[in-house]
């Protein structure tokens, strides 16, 4: 499994940086010799981010924020370390007290609107967004708001800051589900033109196989500025959905199955969020946030605890969200501990019933154990809820040549293998075609099929 690394989080981060370290000229300078003072603790910090110890950089923002508890400068850098590592509440905490330190400033308002966006609070995330632009002059008010596009264009160009408050704006109504607002608004800033095929540049990049970060805004910009554009719009729902970001991912599955005219494709779009998106099971935005960030803890830092504790959390919060069950069962099994990893599994079944990916990461643990006949029932309901699953019906085949289910075998095998040639080409199921044909040529042997799990589908990965 990847980290997932998308321009909104690159987005947060950067902003971590600068509560930790001031302007961004500052942070390029060495820390200054200050011993264990306030500030110097915030450089410590600063440094321990940039270098990627976090645990260090959240230890040392907490020594400053405890060392001077009136510094907003402390409480927002251990607020912005808490946050990023998942530590909700206590970064709550950090930035209440910085405003409460200083109301009227821009930099906590704006650190604010981030957090709350991040815990589902979108409403509290546009007010701190409108107090900041209410601190300008009113003709600076006006013409932000109301300058024509071509001269919004060039405006947010020489002005990063800007355009990353623009940016926060749109994401807010996107999350909210105000899709029509942030497409007034990416119109009115220009983030989108008139008469530009925004779905065909985002073709390209994800054919070209793009950076993560490329392809995420590629389809962002296609979905705010081709509302009629159905695929592209489902095509970001579903790389979304892949990188974990389950309520957005949702939303921009539901508009494309809105407005596509296919009858079939309607069908798919509401199989899709039904099976892979928690159907009438949604997630809140703060268990996600914390999945995600238990993710990264995991994968990234090896924070077994702490992505443990996290995902716990997530449970807790959306006890239905199928995902982080996969996670706990991993984290059991890099334990030795694969009872454990089953019964987790079995958990997250039971809390989703339609959850494809449940099913198929259950099957394939049992068959890994060679309880044959769990491992088949498991991965047919699989199969069932996604037919195309190529993985899963390559690992349902082994299941059944196992227990002598030639027929079975081959129907399975010959249908993954189709499906992966016509969508991917053969590479990736060689070894499965391989020795379908030497059983047909030969008839069983002793060796059991293999069973690689191929990505072949964008949206039906990664968890």
């Amino acid at each position: 499994m990847r980290i997932p690394m998308k321009r909104r989080v690159i987005v947060t981060a950067a902003v971590v940086v600068l509560s930790l370290g001031g302007a961004s000229a500052r942070a390029q300078q060495p820390a200054p010799s200050l011993g264990d003072s306030p500030a110097a603790l915030v450089e410590r910090a600063r440094a321990a981010y940039t270098q990627g110890r976090y645990h260090d950089a959240l230890a040392t923002a907490r020594r400053a924020a405890e060392a001077a508890p009136r510094s907003v400068l402390a409480q927002l850098a251990r607020g912005g370390m808490a946050e990023f590592m998942g530590e909700f509440d206590e970064a709550a905490q950090a930035y209440a007290q910085a405003q409460a330190l200083a109301p009227s400033d821009n930099t906590t308002r704006y650190r604010m609107a981030s957090f709350a966006t991040r815990v589902g609070d979108y409403d509290r995330a546009l007010r701190e967004l409108d107090a900041i632009l209410a601190t300008q002059p009113k003709a600076a008010q006006l013409f932000f708001r109301w300058a024509p596009p071509f001269v919004q264009k060039p405006l947010l160009k020489r002005s990063p800051a800007l355009e990353q408050f623009v940016e926060l704006q749109i994401d807010i109504l996107m999350e909210k589900g105000d899709l029509a607002g942030a497409r007034r608004l990416a119109h009115r800033h220009a983030i989108v033109e008139p008469g530009r095929d925004y779905c065909a540049e985002a073709n390209v990049k994800k054919s070209a196989r793009g950076s993560p970060d490329e392809v995420f805004k590629a389809f962002r910009l296609a979905a705010l500025g081709q509302p009629d554009s159905a695929d592209c719009i489902w095509w970001y729902g579903q790389w979304l959905t892949d990188e974990g970001y389950m309520r957005l991912g949702r939303l921009m599955v539901e508009e494309g199955t809105r407005v596509t005219s296919a009858a079939s494709n309607k069908e798919s779009g509401q199989r899709f969020v039904r099976i892979r998106l928690g159907g009438a099971r949604p997630v809140s935005k703060r268990a996600e946030s914390l999945f995600m960030i238990a993710t990264q803890r995991y994968l990234r830092d090896g924070d077994v605890e702490g992505a443990a504790r996290l995902f716990d959390e997530s449970v807790r919060l959306s006890p239905t969200f199928a995902r982080p069950y996969s996670y706990k069962a991993r984290l059991a099994l890099d334990d030795g501990d694969r009872e454990a990893a089953v019964q987790w599994l079995r958990r997250g079944v039971e809390a989703d019933p339609e959850s494809w990916r449940t099913w198929h990461n259950l099957g394939r643990l049992l068959l890994a154990a060679e309880r044959w006949d769990e491992a088949g029932r498991a991965l047919a309901r699989a199969v069932e809820l996604f037919p195309d699953d190529v993985g899963g019906r390559l690992a349902l085949a082994r299941a059944l040549y196992a227990v002598g289910d030639w027929d079975g075998y081959r129907t399975h095998t010959e249908y993954a293998l189709g499906f992966a040639r016509n969508l991917s080409g053969k590479d990736g199921v060689k070894e499965p075609a391989d020795f379908l044909a030497k059983f047909q040529r030969w008839g069983p042997g002793a060796t059991l099929p293999p069973t690689p799990d191929p990505r072949v589908i964008l949206g039906w990965n990664r968890d």
